[in-house]
């Protein structure tokens, strides 16, 4: 077999930083097949593993000296180059001869449009250089981490994957790690357009972000979907680190309460659009705090009248009146402190790997016996793990440490892998 995105007699590019389309208008002479139309499916079930399999190539042409409704050609593999179809088993070439096959010869062009980002980007790159085709999909932006050896032919990346993924707009290279308290990280625009703002699906619901502005991670649908699902009806979240709504929106499309807050400003005033967007407002209230104040203002006895809070942090979202709009000033706003307005929560989610571990001791003595009167929530804390034999005991030792006492019945799962010896487990500190 050739190597993929070398067609047979094309010389390799030379490495470029601008992309030359024109380089992939490639000429295959081809043994082809002319049969009766009726037969197609016939043929191609017999000639399986002998006909032309290349991407976004279809074997089956219209053949142009024919009438266009009788006869089609057949695209043979290209390793048969004679009329005698020498290089068929007997038993096919016996088969073609009985069924009216009338082997001829064909000139295909194959064009830039035939060519996969992959086997584009590997003609264009320096030989060796590995191919970097895998990115993550965020709305229509395409994040990439791009190695030191990319960065020369980064808006030649960019370009080419704009070009073979339709539903893009924009590609951005991350270009430091994540060293802020709000989780974002700094990127460029390495092709396409520099607004960021888009819209994603996931579970069951749509968020709108600025992807400059604020966290998310596509990889971690399937985990957002399996806390969801572990919620009971009734039951009341406490998402201390909710970002723009990956788990609070989904639990409370599902009929549950939730609290939510977010250190960064831009992510407390998304997570309000998305509330309103996915018509929950009556069950999530934003907060934009820090995660220790928020807690123990959830958990202070209440003083003074008890009415319902303004349009500010901590309210239930619905309450902004005028929209989106409105709700993004409110989120922005200073506003009273979040109260236990749906009652006691049975779940506590931390989710800022890098960190939450750090905040488990605002747990310590914060669930007074006298105002307390649920049982006390199950903890949701994510977390990394650099531990490869078993990142799981890891954790929960660190938990305990933080804790300062043991956690019977803790547990702790594999989300997934970040980086070479970086896993993220989630152990749920003590029921």
């Amino acid at each position: 077999p050739q190597a993929l995105g070398t067609p047979r007699g094309a010389l390799r590019a030379r490495p470029m930083t601008a992309l030359d389309r024109a380089l992939f208008s490639i000429s295959l002479q081809l043994i082809a097949l002319r049969i009766p139309a009726r037969k197609c499916n016939a043929f191609m079930q017999a000639l399986q593993g002998h006909v032309l399999q290349r991407p976004k190539l279809k074997p089956i042409q219209p053949d142009g000296e024919q009438a266009p409704c009788t006869t089609r050609l057949l695209l043979l593999d290209e390793g048969i180059d004679d009329l005698q179809l020498t290089k068929l088993p007997d038993e096919l070439r016996d088969y073609v001869a009985a069924e009216g096959g009338e082997p001829v010869r064909h000139s295909v062009t194959i064009g830039y449009d035939k060519f996969s980002a992959e086997q584009v980007l590997r003609r264009l790159l320096p030989e060796g250089m590995e191919v970097p085709s895998a990115f993550e999909q965020v709305g229509h932006v395409a994040h990439m981490n791009l190695r030191e050896e990319h960065l020369p032919y980064k808006a030649l990346i960019g370009e080419v994957l704009l070009d073979k993924n339709p539903r893009l707009r924009s590609v951005v290279n991350k270009v430091d790690s994540i060293s802020n308290e709000f989780r974002v990280f700094p990127m460029e625009v390495i092709a396409g357009d520099e607004d960021l703002e888009t819209t994603v699906r996931e579970n069951g619901a749509t968020f709108a972000l600025d992807y400059r502005e604020v966290y998310w991670n596509s990889r971690l649908e399937r985990e957002h979907r399996r806390i969801v699902e572990l919620l009971r009806p009734g039951e009341v979240v406490c998402d201390m680190m909710a970002g723009i709504g990956p788990f609070a929106v989904p639990a409370a499309l599902k009929g549950n309460r939730v609290y939510a807050n977010d250190l960064n400003p831009q992510s407390a005033k998304w997570l309000r659009t998305n509330v309103l967007r996915n018509k929950v407002g009556p069950r999530v209230r934003v907060s934009n705090s820090d995660a220790r104040a928020f807690l123990r203002q959830l958990l202070a006895p209440p003083q003074g009248a008890t009415g319902e809070p303004a349009a500010a942090a901590g309210e239930p979202a619905a309450a902004a009146a005028g929209g989106a709009e409105a709700a993004t000033s409110a989120a922005e706003g200073a506003g009273e402190a979040p109260t236990l307005a749906f009652g006691p929560f049975s779940h506590i989610l931390m989710n800022l790997p890098a960190s939450a571990l750090e905040f488990l001791d605002a747990l310590v003595g914060a669930f007074d016996a006298e105002t307390w009167h649920a049982p006390l929530p199950r903890v949701h804390c994510y977390c990394f793990s650099k531990e490869t034999a078993a990142p799981e005991a890891d954790v929960i030792r660190r938990a305990e440490e933080v804790l300062g006492c043991s956690i019977p019945g803790a547990e702790a799962t594999v989300v997934r892998d970040v980086a070479p010896n970086k896993r993220i487990p989630p152990p749920p500190p003590p029921p």
